[in-house]
């Protein structure tokens, strides 16, 4: 199961990283209750202070604490960084950033906008934390693999994306920064989507795809130009969008084209796997990987024209696939973390790891997650359906949350019945 590159006598504590796992759902119920009770104007709107507090909760709240939370992981066992003090800088990371992201939220959520200073204070600070402490253990790693640069460009476009966040907070708040709100949304869109968590998703799938389903490894080509060849048009992106805007249309078709290639060559590798048994995680990754390359082709064909029906449809994907990527993970990861703690510590009824989170379980939930994209379908042709939309994450999330705390309960219950 294990392949070369793994260091799992570095690992950090169970707790490092299920703090951070365990308030997933928790902003998943509040994105779901925001989307629920928003008005029409929200869901049509893309440009609306409610509209980006929903969006927030998702992106900070979700997807933000998952990828924290797996470099926590990651650091240590895929680049061989070990973090010092990792309860310690995990408590503050995950404390400052779940404050910060709920002032954000309920400042433009309920126009309480006062609350932006101290949020983007919080965020800057949790955040841009996040990328000393990380970015700075990874440029240490001697030997760089593939997944280590992916990690090395994904921490610095998420310092990118704070940076322009900031000039963006500042620009909401009526400061004159001579720069065009909408260049600084868009900087930050992609600096923060298919940066920091698109680059992040390469680099984690290089290594875990191969370990966790036995396909042959990436191809070489992949491994080594997806990531940077990213990097590098997000950066053409910020250089072109202020100097001569009509080369971003053929920048951003250069991202969906790179994008798409990895969904491919991603889905091709899991039909190659050599264990024929499809569980819940491999039709995670499926749908991730579908969702994606769908997701950059309407992206490309939108980028040439107005057709705002084409980009919402692709960014309702790109949000599909990041979900399914974080259930797919979530699955692989949590059931062995439990197990893994639990013979450290020579817990003789140690359970299965299929046993830790039922194999029925994840099953339930990604009925849940294919009914959401078939509803996700109606939104696309009318907005009516957001109220369904909210409903069925809010289902997606309560048995995602519970399946969390059982796999918990069960490190709880044996955790101190070891011999060693």
């Amino acid at each position: 199961m294990f392949n070369r590159g793994l260091s799992l006598d570095q690992a950090p504590p169970i707790s490092v990283i299920m703090r951070f796992f365990l308030t997933i759902p928790l902003f998943g119920l509040l994105a779901s209750a925001g989307l629920f009770f928003a008005d029409l104007q929200t869901v049509m709107y893309w440009d609306t202070p409610s509209t980006a507090a929903v969006v927030h909760l998702l992106l900070l709240g979700v997807a933000g604490m998952a990828m924290v939370g797996a470099l926590f992981q990651m650091l240590p066992v895929i680049a061989g960084a070990a973090i010092k003090e990792p309860r310690y800088h995990a408590f503050w990371i995950h404390l400052l950033m779940a404050a910060g992201t709920l002032m954000l939220v309920c400042a433009l959520y309920f126009d309480i906008y006062i609350l932006l200073h101290p949020a983007m204070l919080l965020l800057v600070g949790s955040l841009g934390f996040v990328v000393y402490l990380m970015l700075g253990k990874l440029l240490g790693v001697e030997n760089k693999t593939p997944s280590v640069k992916g990690m090395i460009l994904s921490v610095s476009s998420l310092g990118a994306g704070v940076f322009v966040a900031i000039l963006l907070t500042l620009s909401f708040m009526g400061v004159d920064l001579g720069l065009d709100p909408s260049v600084l949304r868009s900087v930050h869109v992609h600096f923060m989507l298919p940066g920091w968590i698109g680059i992040l998703v390469m680099a984690v799938a290089f290594q875990v795809i191969e370990m966790f389903y036995v396909t042959p490894p990436y191809p070489k080509a992949v491994t080594s130009f997806f990531p940077p060849a990213l990097f590098l048009l997000l950066l053409l992106n910020v250089v072109f969008s202020s100097l001569f805007a009509a080369i971003v249309p053929f920048l951003d078709l250069a991202i969906a084209l790179v994008f798409a290639g990895f969904g491919i060559v991603t889905i091709r590798r899991l039909m190659q796997r050599k264990r024929p048994v499809a569980d819940a995680t491999v039709w995670f990754w499926r749908l991730s990987m579908g969702s994606l390359v769908l997701s950059s082709i309407l992206a490309a064909l939108s980028s040439f024209g107005d057709f705002s029906g084409l980009f919402f449809a692709s960014a309702l994907l790109f949000g599909y696939f990041v979900l399914s990527v974080i259930f797919a993970m979530s699955y692989k990861i949590v059931p062995f973390l439990v197990w893994f703690h639990l013979n450290a510590k020579g817990v003789m009824q140690t359970p299965m790891m299929g046993d830790i989170i039922p194999a029925k379980k994840a099953m339930w939930h990604l009925w849940i997650h294919l009914v959401l994209l078939a509803a996700g379908l109606v939104l696309v042709v009318t907005p009516y359906g957001w109220k369904m939309i909210a409903a069925l994450l809010a289902a997606e999330f309560l048995l995602y949350g519970a399946n969390l705390v059982r796999a918990m309960r069960i490190y709880q219950s044996l955790k101190d019945k070891g011999i060693l």
